[in-house]
C-alpha cells in the first residue's frame, strides 16, 4: 500500500513547510516592483491632493478678498454721499462683482450676497431676488442657504408673489439651525393669515411658542394674532 502514496517532491515539501513570515517575504520578493508601483502611485495622489488643497483655499481666500475689496469701496463713508454718488457705486460695485458671481462655492455665494443687497437698495427686487436664489444654490445645506432663502422671501413679497414667499418661510423655518426660525414662522403664518387660511395661520403661530425661546418678540406677536382671531371668530 505504501508504494502507491504519492510523495511530495523536495521543492514543493519545503514550500509547503514555509512559515508565514517567509510566504510573506517570497511573494514581497516576486512582486516588488509591482508593490513599488502601487505605493509611488498612492503618494503622488496624496501630493496631489495637499496641492490641490492649498492652491485651491489659496484660490478661495484671494477671491474673498477681492470682493470685501469691492464691498469696502462701495460702503467706505456711504453716509456722507448723495444720491449720485450712491447711484455710480452701486454700478461700479455690480460690474466688479461679476467675475465672481457664477463661481462656486462661498465664493459665489458671498459675491451674490453683496449683489442682491446693492439690488435691494436699488429696489430692483426682481434682480434682488434672483441673486438671493443664487447665493443660496451655491451653499446647500448650510446656514447661509436659509439666511438667502429668508431674504428672496421677503424679495418675492416686494413682488406681489406670496405663495413663492411663503414657500421659502416654510423651508426656512423647518431649519432647526436657523437662529430666526420664530420670524420665519410668523412670516409664514402672517402670509396664511392675509390668504384667509386662518387655521394654516394658526398652526404657524402656535409652532413658534414651541420653539421654547425665551423673551421672543415674535412669539408675544403670535400670541396676540392668536387672541385676535379667536376673538373674531376665525380660529378656535
Amino acid at each position: 500500500m505504501a508504494d502507491n502514496i504519492v510523495k511530495i517532491k523536495g521543492s514543493a515539501a519545503e514550500k509547503k513547510n514555509l512559515s508565514g513570515e517567509q510566504k510573506l517575504g517570497e511573494f514581497l520578493g516576486k512582486n516588488f516592483k509591482v508593490l513599488v508601483g502601487v505605493l509611488c502611485a498612492v503618494i503622488a495622489a496624496i501630493v496631489a491632493y495637499v496641492v490641490w488643497f492649498n492652491v485651491s483655499n489659496s484660490i478661495v481666500r484671494k477671491n474673498l478678498d477681492k470682493i470685501e475689496v469691492v464691498e469696502y469701496s462701495f460702503t467706505k463713508d456711504a453716509s456722507f454721499i448723495d444720491d449720485s454718488e450712491l447711484s455710480s457705486r452701486q454700478e461700479k460695485a455690480l460690474s466688479n462683482l461679476t467675475p465672481y458671481l457664477n463661481k462656486g462655492g462661498i465664493v459665489g455665494a458671498r459675491a451674490n450676497m453683496l449683489a442682491a443687497d446693492i439690488y435691494g437698495q436699488k429696489k430692483d427686487w426682481q434682480a434682488c431676488k434672483d441673486a438671493w436664489l443664487k447665493a443660496a444654490s451655491k451653499r446647500k445645506g448650510t446656514y447661509i442657504e436659509s439666511l438667502c432663502n429668508f431674504n428672496a422671501a421677503a424679495a418675492y413679497e416686494e413682488l406681489g408673489q406670496s405663495q413663492e414667499a411663503l414657500a421659502l418661510y416654510e423651508k426656512v423655518s423647518a431649519d432647526k439651525n436657523f437662529v430666526d426660525r420664530s420670524r420665519a414662522y410668523f412670516n409664514a403664518a402672517r402670509l396664511k393669515e392675509a390668504a384667509g387660511d386662518y387655521e394654516g395661520a394658526k398652526v404657524f403661530y402656535k409652532a413658534i411658542g414651541e420653539l421654547g425661546y425665551s423673551n421672543d418678540s415674535w412669539n408675544d406677536l403670535a400670541k396676540t394674532r392668536l387672541i385676535d382671531l379667536e376673538n373674531q371668530g376665525k380660529i378656535k
